[in-house]
């Protein structure tokens, strides 16, 4: 619920310091307001106290000696600043009175109130025009008919509240520091750590599988978390190699068998008389030579991710390598209803294989044909950039999603614009990075502003003649 108060894009660790503030400014401000409240009732009880028990002493006093020793006794006692006495005639003339400096302009009452006994006393509060601070006074009927009047401010209460609650707001600021450092404990060793384990988790996400959590100086459940959530990729990344290697030595292990088969075949179709039997061999003869593909795919593939590959190098002219496939996908273009297009601004020698380097643009190509809707777009283009070329298929298609970014390249996945009746395998992407690598370049992809996606192949693009004598 208090979740809701806050921004969505808003850190789990400023959600739970303001909370914490609040609820810590909330707890001090609540404290010193209840203390400062009993401390101001505690003193005006002990004020009235004072005021009664000094109105009893001076009426007392004026009762047995007369005026002078109230002067006497009121000069001596040092009441300058805060308290004043006088004495007024039942009608309400002033007989006597001193009112220091600091206690002037309260307006005292004329007569003390009606049915007051004598040495019986009466409290009121006046209050000062300009000042905030309020005068306690007390008056009792003498035994001649006068009235004793005895008053004194609250400003010394008001001042020692006030000390009081500075120390109160220092000790509340000292309590919320070290009610603070939990949090502090808490953001290091629970929130950043899952910070990086979300990092991690981003990585693992995005297709690599070499990515693991990383939980440092984490609480020990996260890093009991941690580690058998390890233990698990750790297991299934083995299982995934352990099939990797079974699928490349079953690959290697079918050619001979696959080509004896393909033998039979052959010397079965051109033997025999039986139409069926010849129109079942030249099926049987497609399905193996697929599977025949298939599996030198995988080896190639294999032998290209280890840069194993052993590849026929000679000096390549890459306009004219770019212009021969443009030629001879333009067709299949036109019968989808695309425009394939070259932009190969300058020529630019290159030491490859040809044989492979074609192969992969081509199944850059079938790829963008086949993704690429009606009416739309395929350009095939070379980049320069200093010292590296980069050959580039471009398409006005679906686009890629973040997940197909990574994981498209990876072997048997297919992008999310895949449908059933999109042929293939997952392996084109696979080896087209893996040839890519044997020529000590690289692949890749992004999405295009304009829409559709850009794949590319980038080739180291030295002195050919160099390359060539240091091979």
């Amino acid at each position: 619920m208090l979740s809701k108060l806050f921004p969505d894009r808003l850190p789990s660790t400023w959600r739970l310091g303001i909370m914490l503030a609040a609820l810590i400014s909330g707890s001090t401000a609540l404290c010193i307001t209840v203390a400062g409240w009993a401390m101001k009732r505690d003193l005006g009880s002990i004020a009235r106290a004072v005021v009664l028990d000094d109105l009893g002493e001076y009426a007392v006093l004026y009762n047995r000696n007369g005026l002078k020793e109230i002067k006497d006794v009121f000069a001596a006692g040092g009441h300058e600043n805060d308290q004043a006495v006088r004495i007024t005639s039942a009608e309400g003339r002033v007989l006597f009175e001193m009112i220091p400096t600091a206690v002037a302009g309260y307006e005292w009452p004329k007569q003390a109130p009606e049915g007051l006994q004598p040495s019986a006393s009466m409290l009121t509060t006046l209050l000062h025009p300009a000042k905030p601070q309020e005068l306690l006074a007390g008056c009792q009927v003498l035994e001649d008919g006068n009235v004793i009047w005895f008053g004194r401010t609250d400003a010394e209460d008001r001042a020692y509240v006030e000390h009081i609650r500075d120390d109160l707001w220092l000790a509340g600021l000292a309590s919320s520091v070290f009610m603070l450092l939990p949090l502090w404990w808490f953001v290091r060793h629970v929130l950043t750590p899952v910070r990086a384990m979300m990092q991690s988790t981003r990585q693992l996400a995005e297709g690599s599988t070499d990515a693991r959590l990383v939980a440092p100086g984490a609480v020990p459940e996260l890093q009991a978390f941690a580690k058998a959530f390890n233990d698990g990729l750790d297991r299934i990344d083995g299982l995934t190699r352990e099939l990797q290697n079974a699928n490349d030595i079953l690959a290697h292990e079918l050619r001979t068998p696959l080509a004896r088969i393909r033998g039979n075949l052959e010397t079965f179709h051109d033997h025999t008389d039986n139409a069926a039997a010849r129109d079942s061999a030249a099926r049987g003869l497609e399905e193996i030579d697929r599977a025949t593909d298939l599996v030198q795919t995988i080896l190639t593939t294999r032998a290209g991710e280890h840069r194993a590959l052993k590849l026929h190098l000679e000096i390549v002219e890459l306009h004219a390598l770019l212009g021969d496939l443009h030629e001879l996908y333009k067709p299949a273009a036109e019968e989808r209803g695309l425009r394939l297009d070259l932009d190969v601004p300058e020529q630019r020698w290159v030491l490859l294989d040809r044989q492979r380097i074609n192969q992969a643009i081509a199944n850059l190509l079938d790829n963008a044909l086949a993704y690429t809707p009606r009416g739309g777009s395929v350009t095939l283009a070379l980049r320069v950039h200093d010292d590296k070329v980069r050959i580039v298929v471009l398409d006005s298609g679906p686009g890629l999603s973040p997940t197909d970014l990574t994981k498209i390249w990876q072997r048997h996945t297919r992008g999310s614009a895949a449908t059933a009746n999109t042929p293939g395998m997952g392996l084109g992407l696979a080896l087209v990075r893996a040839l890519a690598h044997a020529h000590h370049g690289n692949a890749g992809c992004r999405n295009r502003d304009e829409g559709g996606a850009e794949f590319w192949i980038e080739l180291p693009a030295g002195d050919p003649l160099a390359s060539a004598n240091g091979v």
